[in-house]
């Protein structure tokens, strides 16, 4: 009996029906999809435009039922992909201590959202309320937490830059107050040789909740060069002296040992380096030497250093 069933199953004119049967059902389905229906629906709430000087803490809801009225490919759609929708919250009332948005204008800003042929016919009929903090506002430096590994002969050509140098901070006064910059990740770079570029996550100092960054992240660069070093003898002037004295330096040039790039090395002349022994610095001891510091160097140079830093006088009178 069940091999007969079974032989009956096989036949074409069988095969056929189920066909039709399968095919008349989807019509039927794709029909009823087609009209028109009014039904309860959940929609997820993202709140935007806070009022100035405001931040939303807290809110009565995060999700909202509403009834719409769709065809039902609408509905379909909906129940496979959650739509979110957003409440302005410039248009924010208040009564006493309370925030709230109205059942009214919650629904005029939701049924704006809704589109392809979709019509909101009621909410819940509950007011939005709301909790906000006043907050301030103010720009910190942004610190660099980089450690950067040269190999040798390798340094970093001018300074690091961030961009950007600083973050406007915003929130509650008595978080914002204690903040006084905002440091970068701890991140090592070694065996530089060439120029970098990268972008570095900042780290909100602990303690900061319901503090918010203009920037999570900043772009930290810098050029690497070559470097070696020259030494250049540079001549010692002697400032405030008194009239009618004249001194006689012993050297009267002293070497500076000058850390740059190949480049700018070949380019330096003593001209561009200044050093000064300052003669009222003899009241503050009786030996016949004078300090000498270096008071001018090039911006674009690594490094100067003034190998012996005084030299021995003697005065002669006019």
């Amino acid at each position: 009996m069940i091999q007969k069933v079974k032989n009956i199953l096989k036949t074409r004119k069988v095969k056929l029906f189920f066909l039709f049967l399968l095919c008349s059902g989807l019509a039927w389905f794709i029909n009823n999809l087609s009209d028109r229906y009014a039904s309860t629906t959940s929609f997820e709430i993202t709140y935007v435009n806070p009022p100035d000087s405001m931040m939303l803490v807290k809110a009565s809801k995060t999700d909202i039922d509403v009834k719409i009225e769709a065809v039902g490919f609408r509905f379909l759609g909906l129940q496979l992909f959650k739509k979110d929708l957003k409440i302005d919250l410039s248009t924010v009332q208040k009564e006493g201590s309370t925030f709230f948005i109205s059942p009214q204008d919650c629904k005029k800003q939701l049924d704006r959202q809704l589109k392809g042929g979709t019509r909101l016919l009621e909410t819940d009929g509950d007011s939005l309320l709301f909790e906000f903090y006043h907050v301030i506002s103010k720009k910190v430096p942004v610190i660099s937490q980089l450690k950067l590994d040269f190999p040798q002969n390798y340094l970093l050509d001018g300074v690091l830059n961030i961009e950007p140098d600083s973050v406007t901070v915003k929130g509650p006064k008595n978080e914002v107050s204690a903040i006084v910059e905002i440091q970068t990740a701890k991140t090592e770079l070694t065996d530089l040789t060439a120029d970098f570029s990268m972008q570095v996550a900042l780290v909100a100092p602990s303690g900061m909740q319901h503090t918010t960054f203009s920037d999570n992240a900043v772009l930290v660069k810098g050029g690497v060069s070559r470097f070696s070093e020259k030494v250049l003898s540079v001549p010692v002037t002697v400032v405030n002296l008194p009239e009618g004295v004249l001194v006689q330096t012993f050297p009267n040039a002293l070497d500076v040992l000058v850390k740059a790039n190949l480049e700018v090395l070949k380019e330096l002349k003593p001209s561009d380096f200044e050093l000064v022994a300052d003669y009222d610095s003899v009241s503050q001891n009786n030996q016949n030497v004078l300090g000498v510091k270096l008071v001018q160097k090039p911006k674009y140079i690594h490094a100067a250093n003034v190998l012996k830093n005084q030299v021995d006088y003697i005065l002669k009178r006019e």
